[in-house]
C-alpha cells in the first residue's frame, strides 16, 4: 500500500487508508513497520462500537475500495493468501477503472508468448531467514511469535520432515491459542468477525504447511528450500 501511495501511477489520484482494529499503539507500530510516511492515512478503531457492521475484513483477506463519492466499489478484493500476487493485480484493475488516466500508464502484463522472464538467482537458505513481528502487547503472543519464527528459520535452513512437522505443530498450536484469545476478548459485530478472518487465514497457512510437508515426504525428507511463507499478519 505504501508503494502504491508513493511510487505507483495511482499515487496522485488515489487516497490509501489503513485502519487498525487493535489499538493506537499497534497502528503506530504498523506505521513504522510498513513505512507509511505521510502518503497513507493511518488510523485505528478506538472501541467495539466503531467496528464495521455488515462487512469488512483484515488486510490479508482483501481491500475495501470506494469511489470518489464514497460509494463502495468492492467490499472485498481477492485475498493474497488465496491468489498471491494476483491479489495486488486485482486491486490495480479496479483502480484502473476508477482512474482511467492512471490505467494508461500501467505497464503491460507480461505473457509467455511476448515476454521472456529472466531467470532469477536462487537465494541461499540463510538469506531467507525471517524476523519476528513487532510486539502485539500480549506477552504470551509475543513469545509464541518468537517460537514460530525460530521454527520457520529452522525449517528454512534445514527443510526436513522433522523440522517441517515441528513447524506445522507449532503453527497449529499457536493459531488455536490466538483464536481462543480473540474469541474471549473481541466483540461480536454482525457479519464482521476478527475471529472468522483470522481463522480463515490460519487455515490457509496450515494448508500451505501441510502441502510443503507432503512434498518433503514424497521427495524423501529433504530439499533445497522451504517454500512456506508467513501470512501478512503473523
Amino acid at each position: 500500500m505504501a508503494k502504491w501511495a508513493t511510487t505507483s501511477v495511482f499515487a496522485r489520484d488515489v487516497q490509501f487508508l489503513c485502519v487498525c482494529v487493535e489499538s493506537a499503539r499497534v497502528a503506530l507500530s504498523f506505521h513504522d513497520l510498513f513505512g507509511f510516511g505521510d502518503r497513507v492515512v493511518n488510523g485505528y478503531i478506538p472501541s467495539g462500537e466503531y467496528m464495521p457492521r455488515g462487512f469488512g475484513q483484515l488486510g490479508c483477506s482483501g481491500f475495501v475500495i470506494s469511489d470518489a463519492s464514497g460509494n463502495f466499489v468492492s467490499r472485498k478484493t481477492k485475498a493474497y493468501l488465496q491468489v498471491g500476487e494476483g491479489a495486488f493485480r486485482h486491486v490495480e484493475s479496479i483502480l484502473s477503472e476508477l482512474v482511467p488516466s492512471a490505467a494508461k500508464k500501467l505497464p503491460a502484463s507480461p505473457t509467455s508468448t511476448t515476454v521472456r522472464q529472466p531467470k532469477q538467482k536462487r537465494q541461499r537458505n540463510d538469506q531467507l531467514m525471517i524476523k519476528p513481528p513487532a510486539s502485539v502487547g500480549v506477552d504470551s503472543m509475543d513469545d509464541e511469535h518468537q517460537e514460530c519464527t525460530d521454527s520457520f528459520n529452522r525449517a528454512i535452513k534445514n527443510p526436513t520432515n522433522e523440522t517441517l512437522r515441528h513447524l506445522h505443530a507449532i503453527l497449529k498450536e499457536h493459531f488455536a491459542h490466538e483464536e481462543e484469545l480473540i474469541e474471549q476478548h473481541s466483540p461480536k459485530n454482525g457479519s464482521f468477525s476478527k475471529l472468522t478472518s483470522h481463522a480463515m487465514d490460519h487455515a490457509r497457512i496450515l494448508d500451505m504447511a501441510t502441502a510443503e510437508l507432503d512434498r518433503s515426504v514424497r521427495n524423501g525428507g529433504g530439499g533445497d528450500t522451504c517454500s512456506i511463507q508467513q501470512g501478512g499478519r503473523e
